[in-house]
This record gives C-alpha cells, sequence and structure tokens, in this order.
C-alpha cells in the first residue's frame, strides 16, 4: 500500500513537473471513477428531495460508470468511452434542468465539457481526428445547451416546488464547484502536456542537431559543421589580433589496410584516430572529419604551437597497436600539413595550403608532420 502512494505521488510530481504523461488507461478510469462518485452524490441527493427519477437514474449510471472505467478501459476503448462520457454528461445536464429547473446549476457542466472535448480528443490513437472530434463535440455541447435553454423556459419542472429551497441552493453551488474544478483540471492538464510536448521536442530537435553536424562513425564535427565554425573563426580573427593554424592529416596506405583486413578493421583504425585527437585537441579547438581517412583540426595558436599538437597525435598513433581479422596487429602512421592563418586569407586558401603541405609529407616519406 504505501508503496503504491509513493508511485502514484511520484507519478503526480512527474506530471507536475511536465517529465512525464498520465497514461491513457489510467487517465480515463480516473476520469470515469470520479463521475461515478459524482453521481453517488447526486443519488443520495435526488433521494433526499424526493426527485425520484434522477435518483434512480443516477444508481443507473453509477454502475454505468464503473463498467466503463474498469471493463472498457482495460479494452483501451478510449474513443467509445469519450462519446458515451459527452452524451451522458448532456443528457443528465439536460435532464436534470428539465425536471428541476435552470437555478440548480446543472447545465453548468455543459460548459466544462468543451475544454474536456478538446484534451480528451487529443489523446485519442488517430491524432488527425481529434481536432474533428473536438469541434463536433463542442457542437454538441452548444446546441444541446440552447435547446435545453429554450424549452426550459417554456416547460415548467416537474420538481419545480423545490425551487430557491435548501437542497437548491446547495447542489447549485456543488454543480459550481465541480463544474469549474472540471474546467481547471482539464485546462491544467493541457497545459502540462503540452509543456511535456515541447520539452521532448525540444530535446528531439537537439539530438537532431547533434546529429546533422557530426560524423556518425567518429563522432568529430563533419564537413558541413567545421566549415560553419571555421568562417565565424575567421571573421572573429580578422577583428582581432587572433591567430589559428588548419592541420590537415590523412592515414598513410588506408587503402591497403581496408584490402587488406576489410573496412570493418578500417573503421576501428579511423576511429581510434578520432580518439586520439579528442584527448589531445583542447575543447577550444575543433576538430573534424573531412572525408573518407582525411581529418581537419583548426587550432588556436601559431606554427609552433600547432607542430606540437600535430607531432604528439602523429607520435601516439604510430605507437598505437590495433588488432585485424586474423587476431594479429598491426599499426598505422598519418601524414599533416598544417597553414597558418593571415589576414583576410580566404577559408578556401588556407585549407588547400594545408592540403599542399599534407601532399608535400604523402611524396617525401610519410608520417611527419610538415610546415
Amino acid at each position: 500500500m504505501k508503496n503504491s502512494l509513493e508511485l502514484i505521488f511520484h507519478t503526480i510530481r512527474q506530471v507536475f513537473a511536465g517529465k512525464q504523461l498520465i497514461d491513457n488507461s489510467n487517465k480515463y478510469r480516473i476520469m470515469c471513477l470520479i463521475t461515478a462518485f459524482i453521481h453517488l452524490v447526486f443519488c443520495v441527493s435526488m433521494g433526499a428531495i424526493g426527485a425520484n427519477i434522477l435518483c434512480y437514474y443516477n444508481i443507473f449510471i453509477v454502475y454505468f460508470y464503473c463498467f466503463l472505467g474498469i471493463v472498457l478501459t482495460n479494452r483501451k476503448k478510449f474513443r467509445v468511452i469519450m462519446v458515451l462520457f459527452f452524451i451522458e454528461v448532456e443528457f443528465h445536464s439536460s435532464m436534470a434542468s428539465l425536471m428541476l429547473g435552470w437555478d440548480w446549476g446543472f447545465m453548468l457542466y455543459t460548459v466544462a465539457l468543451i475544454p474536456a472535448a478538446f484534451y480528451l480528443a487529443n489523446s485519442l490513437t488517430n491524432r488527425n481526428k481529434h481536432v474533428a472530434y473536438s469541434i463536433w463535440l463542442s457542437a454538441f455541447v452548444m446546441v444541446s445547451y440552447i435547446v435545453v435553454s429554450v424549452v426550459q423556459s417554456r416547460v415548467p419542472p416537474i420538481y419545480g416546488y423545490l425551487d430557491n429551497s435548501a437542497a437548491c441552493i446547495s447542489i447549485r453551488y456543488f454543480n459550481i464547484f465541480i463544474a469549474f474544478s472540471l474546467l481547471l483540471v482539464f485546462s491544467a492538464l493541457f497545459a502540462l502536456e503540452t509543456n511535456y510536448m515541447e520539452q521532448l521536442l525540444e530535446k528531439e530537435n537537439l539530438k537532431l542537431g547533434i546529429e546533422a553536424s557530426y560524423d556518425p562513425l567518429t563522432r568529430l564535427l563533419n564537413r558541413r559543421s567545421m566549415t560553419r565554425y571555421m568562417s565565424d573563426e575567421i571573421e572573429i580573427a580578422n577583428d582581432t589580433t587572433a591567430k589559428f593554424c588548419l592541420v590537415m592529416l590523412d592515414i598513410d596506405d588506408f587503402k591497403t589496410i581496408n584490402d587488406s583486413y576489410g573496412h570493418d578493421i578500417g573503421d576501428k583504425v579511423l576511429v581510434a584516430l578520432a580518439e586520439l585527437i579528442k584527448a589531445e585537441v583542447r575543447e577550444s579547438d575543433y576538430s573534424c572529419r573531412w572525408g573518407g581517412e582525411e581529418f581537419l583540426l583548426f587550432i588556436h595558436g601559431d606554427k609552433q604551437e600547432t607542430y606540437f599538437v600535430a607531432d604528439r597525435i602523429r607520435r601516439k598513433l604510430e605507437e598505437t597497436t590495433l588488432k585485424n581479422k586474423y587476431d594479429g596487429t598491426f599499426r598505422v602512421t598519418a601524414t599533416f600539413g598544417i597553414a597558418e592563418y593571415k589576414s583576410y586569407m580566404p577559408l578556401r586558401t588556407i585549407i588547400d595550403e594545408a592540403d599542399e603541405k599534407l601532399y608535400y609529407g604523402k611524396n617525401h616519406g610519410k608520417n611527419q608532420v610538415v610546415v
């Protein structure tokens, strides 16, 4: 019992914090059982004042809502429950108003049905139809309200002699309280679920943004996002005295590795190099898989500082032992080309310069850093 209560309170806190939605089964079950309790109150009240027709009706409706809340909820017939709920509330409000009179406040429930229509229809499985359901149910409520208002003004209520009695006043205030409570609850739940969906959408957008900016294999920046960052840094560098360098590096004889051991091993080589780069490059710098086995680094600082970073990566890669698919081991090397940015140099120019240094190193022994 204690664990169940703790779970309920935890769920309530999560819902109000916008971190969780109320499960449809629990939502409709609670709604039906609370409505059954309200009708039980009406049953006792109507019996006490001698409105026997309404008393017997409410006895039947208590069982009706228990059936909806237990049997149909377990079968997940939420649309059926919603439609029956609207028909019953509208019918009961109309019948009670015609039999007792307008002053008893039963038609106030129809006002609370309109936000309920939009909230409950929004939880339907087929969300494409939830607006149409809401509009039709709201129209049904408004037409019923007008019809009952016209009829009630022309036909005297059966239990009209109870007007202005203590029972009339008590039940009117009870109905006012329940109707406005329903308005508050449905509006609050709608707002909370909207908040939850907004937070969920923000998380998904953030996730998509990250996925769109990073290479899926190495988890380094991809070419597009790297180009954007470099363009921003160039604008900053043109307005200040800041220095930076680009490092273009390429794994030596990578095609031979793929041909000898397969692309899976080749991917592991790329991941291993990416991990080395992440470990050696500062958070303020950028690293990117430029394409294939080629990587591009953006390093804040002059050529000397950049050379030390690049050479550390080169040496650590050379010392790294990797396993091939035959349970043997092998090692790989990489060649680096460094270009230092000069004021108002186009981005394409500095990339080409780093690329030229890289291929100079490739043609002059590989496994080296060329400045």
